[in-house]
């Protein structure tokens, strides 16, 4: 058997630093090219072009700002220990060993199940429709929540197999 150590799982920063940049060079190379063509785009029943280029700027500067807050949080957001799994993304809830029911991974978009309590899924306030959050509820998975790792420091193999040597014989189904 693996030896038992905390795992800590952070934001990755080198993902942030690049979601930020793109979110923040693309609008303005836009800005730029729109000034520069304007005369050529400004012709009747162009606004709709507008519209769409202001929404695609908007979403791209909201996921920037997005990704500026997560650089600069610098507490962990999974931590495997000897008293379960906590899981922070603004809700900083502790998942006992006691109350942990299975763990697999799960999906295209991997996503790491794992089954608790009602009670505890209850705290956790997921929704199936936040697509930015890492944290989200399992369609037909009961009282399950999935922990997506796009922009965390380490991969889900890692959690998974962290929360397998913490609780040997975990189902995973």
């Amino acid at each position: 058997m693996a030896k038992r150590e905390r795992l800590e799982v952070r934001f990755s920063q080198t993902f942030h630093v690049t979601l930020a940049a793109i979110g923040v060079i693309l609008p303005a190379v836009a800005a730029i090219w729109l000034a520069i063509n304007y005369e050529r785009l400004g012709s009747e029943g162009s606004g709709g072009r507008f519209i769409w280029l202001g929404l695609c700027a908007a979403g791209l500067l909201y996921y920037a700002g997005r990704a500026i807050v997560r650089l600069r949080e610098t507490r962990p957001q999974i931590v495997v220990d000897n008293k379960g799994v906590w899981l922070g993304f603004g809700r900083d809830v502790l998942l006992p060993w006691g109350d942990i029911r299975l763990a697999r991974p799960r999906g295209i978009r991997r996503t790491l199940q794992i089954g608790i309590t009602p009670e505890l899924y209850g705290r956790l306030n997921l929704s199936l429709f936040n697509l930015d959050d890492n944290l989200t509820a399992v369609p037909g998975g009961g009282a399950s929540v999935g922990v997506r790792f796009n922009g965390l420091d380490r991969p889900m193999r890692e959690l998974y197999e962290a929360i397998r040597i913490w609780k040997p014989g975990l189902p995973t189904h």
